[in-house]
């Protein structure tokens, strides 16, 4: 399976975005400012604290051994999947008892590397089975468990602050493929409900203006790596080029962003990695 995103929702709904508003009144931005703008505004310039005030949730699933890595965005609150008490094949949304997996077998190019893939898990999956059948307790059969196995199951909130932090580092090519696809999803459920958002969403270097990922041999300099996917915004002399911050200091000569078209480049990328492709 892919990795999902779902129940993704605002606490608040289509008019939680005045929550920001209000508190940026609150602090002194004077009244003859839009709404609108003042929330841009806020984002836009990562006054954060006015952000908190959004909160979000959602249930996500993804592979045991990339679960840790989302659990260090550190202010999220999450209740999740137990694999002390729950048998593996068992549990939130499943029809029918399965053992899932999260594979990217989409971007293995070597049948071979493929095989042993698959054949690795299906060998794990079948020791935590045989264990259970010989009465051993599941939180001593779970160490059998694949680093692939769908059991990163939580039911999370958090506030916009951190949503953005999350989807800034997350929406980057260098992002690992499975939480690309997760944040991907994540930018598509946040713009859905909060539509004033577009135009502000995106890797680091597009939500801020400079990219910070300096002499990052394969992706900014250098032939591109054969797994990532090439960066959108590194090609000077275009439209929609990025500088990092080395670039910048060094003085490259700079064309007119052209907002809409980056707009459009990064969500045909998202696209293809919330569809796990």
């Amino acid at each position: 399976m892919k990795p999902l995103v779902w129940n993704f929702c605002v606490v608040g709904g289509k008019d939680a975005w005045k929550e920001v508003v209000y508190s940026a009144r609150m602090s002194g931005v004077p009244a003859e400012v839009k709404d609108a703008d003042v929330f841009k505004m806020m984002v836009r310039n990562d006054y954060s604290s006015s952000l908190e005030h959004i909160i979000i949730k959602f249930d996500v699933r993804l592979s045991k051994g990339n679960a840790p890595e989302f659990l260090e965005h550190r202010m999220v609150s999450h209740s999740g999947y137990s694999t002390r008490y729950t048998e593996v094949s068992k549990g939130i949304g499943k029809e029918e008892p399965a053992y899932e997996v999260i594979l990217p077998l989409h971007l293995i190019k070597d049948p071979a590397v493929a095989d042993m893939l698959k054949g690795s898990v299906k060998d794990s999956v079948q020791n935590y089975i045989e264990m259970l059948s010989l009465k051993a307790p599941r939180e001593i059969a779970r160490y059998a468990l694949p680093f692939s196995q769908a059991v990163g199951i939580y039911h999370v909130t958090l506030n916009l602050r951190s949503l953005l932090n999350m989807l800034s580092l997350r929406l980057c090519v260098r992002s690992s493929p499975e939480f690309r696809c997760i944040a991907a999803q994540l930018y598509f459920g946040l713009l859905e409900e909060m539509p004033e958002l577009r135009g502000l969403l995106g890797c680091r270097g597009f939500m801020k203006g400079v990219c910070p990922e300096n002499d990052v041999t394969g992706v900014r300099t250098g032939e591109q790596h054969s797994f990532y996917p090439v960066c959108p915004f590194k090609a000077p002399k275009t439209e929609v080029y990025i500088p990092t911050t080395k670039e910048l200091r060094s003085g490259p000569a700079s064309e007119r962003f052209n907002k809409e078209k980056a707009v459009e480049l990064q969500e045909k990328l998202f696209s293809k990695w919330a569809d796990w492709r």
